[in-house]
């Protein structure tokens, strides 16, 4: 559920407050530099636009600018006692409700003079439909008539949203007149969770830090390097059969994008800018080299995935309410478990005793891992590549329980070539997450709230 369907369409409309402009500061070749809220609503706008959410906001737009023009041109704009009462008895409502206004990332993020300016769209709207309807001023206006209302008023008007149809920096058309893609970034930044917000400042600093590296080092995208990279991933995308020969043209245009519209996307072109610095900095002779010196290894980061299932029994030293089993009693639980194992599925057997929700309604299967992941205890990846495929191992003891592993399934070896070609993505990252670790990214505590 988005948040245009959770709030009333009043709170959708208001414009961001300006305090504090800067939401975050980082480290850009060792000098501080800024993320602005600027910033974020654009990324969030170019980002999302081509999403279910950009689209929404992107009516959501249109519906208020064309209540605001028709109530002006009426003369329905109310004043700014009537949009205080107005506000008044919405936040009586709310709480009734069991809702807290200020819960809504919409109403903590717009300042209170701002927040008046657009509430009194909504009431006009209401105004607008009276007068369309016939209505006694004290008649109640349901959401319903404000949407039939809504729709009647675009057939007055020439209305263009799809972003195909529209220059680059428009997000919708209304007649001749644009609206912005940096006021579809404002409206999406009002309405996004403080975990959402943070997420885009750290997408923002990553692509800087990155761009900056690639002038540094001299790297530059090239037509040729799109066309390149648009290649590689239909083919990988034929090659894997989650898509079952769904072609790529169909799979992007199912997120909302084209093939157009995905190269002039800002994080497609840093992965393809981020491949061209990884391929000069760690060409294939040297990774070569280090697969000839340490193949173990290189196999240990990068070889061959084993599809695992598990069955997993939470214990401490010491048991307690919440948790009734230690490691001795959790280990001879999995011993029991593991003897039925003869005669039931391990399926079936992970659904009823493993405590792992996230693998236990999927039969115990807890996906693909390579011998050095960060999604399984060390103990657990230790056991299971120690097993031939279609093994169970004894219990396993890790720091959070034990463990019954199995092999589901082994990759085949793969070629040197593809191991060096994954060899140099695993360093890829690495960089990646360097890159935002020297950035020092300190989001800046909000000084002030909307006053309610």
């Amino acid at each position: 559920m988005y948040a245009f369907a959770a709030i009333p369409f009043v709170l959708l409309t208001a414009r961001p407050q300006d305090p504090p402009e800067v939401l975050a500061t980082f480290k850009l070749e060792g000098k501080s530099a800024t993320v602005t809220r600027n910033d974020v609503a654009i990324e969030m706008a170019f980002h999302l636009r081509r999403q279910q959410r950009g689209q929404q906001a992107c009516e959501v737009m249109v519906d208020t600018t064309l209540a605001r023009t028709a109530a002006k041109k009426q003369n329905l704009m109310p004043t700014e006692a009537e949009v205080r009462a107005f506000w008044s008895e919405l936040q009586k409502q709310l709480r009734a409700a069991g809702q807290k206004p200020e819960d809504f990332a919409a109403v903590r993020n717009t300042s209170m003079a701002q927040w008046f300016e657009d509430l009194a769209v909504q009431i006009a709207q209401e105004r607008l439909v009276r007068a369309e309807l016939g209505m006694r001023p004290d008649e109640k206006v349901s959401g319903d008539m404000q949407k039939l209302w809504l729709q009647e008023e675009r057939k007055k008007h020439r209305v263009v949203t799809d972003p195909d149809q529209l220059p680059p920096g428009t997000a919708a058309r209304i007649d001749a007149d644009d609206l912005s893609i940096a006021d579809l970034g404002s409206l999406l930044l009002r309405t996004s969770e403080d975990h959402e917000r943070d997420e885009f400042v750290r997408k923002i600093v990553y692509l800087q830090s990155l761009e900056t590296l690639a002038r540094r080092e001299g790297v530059q995208l090239t037509d040729a390097d799109l066309d390149e990279a648009v290649k590689r991933r239909r083919d990988d995308a034929a090659r894997d059969p989650r898509y079952r020969g769904i072609p790529f043209e169909q799979m992007i245009k199912s997120q909302g994008f084209t093939i157009a519209a995905l190269r002039e996307l800002r994080v497609f072109r840093a992965q393809v800018l981020l491949d061209k610095i990884a391929q000069r900095r760690f060409p294939t002779a040297d990774l070569l080299a280090e697969l000839e010196r340490n193949r173990a290894g290189v196999l240990e980061l990068v070889g061959p995935r084993r599809r695992l299932g598990i069955v997993f029994v939470r214990a401490l030293d010491v048991a307690n309410a919440l948790v009734p089993l230690d490691f001795a009693a959790a280990t001879k639980h999995l011993e029991g478990v593991r003897q039925r194992l003869a005669k039931e599925t391990f399926a079936t057997v992970a659904k009823i005793e493993s405590h792992d929700p996230a693998s236990k309604m999927n039969g115990g299967d807890a996906g693909w891992h390579r011998r050095r992941s960060d999604k399984l205890p060390e103990p657990v990846l230790a056991a299971a590549f120690a097993l031939a495929s279609g093994d169970c191992s004894a219990p396993v003891r890790a720091e959070d329980g034990c463990y019954l592993v199995k092999v589901l399934e082994v990759e085949p070896m793969p070629t040197d070539d593809f191991l060096v070609g994954e060899l140099r993505e695993y360093r890829a990252q690495q960089l990646s997450k360097k890159l935002l670790e020297d950035a020092d990214i300190q989001v800046a505590t909000k000084t002030a709230e909307a006053g309610r």
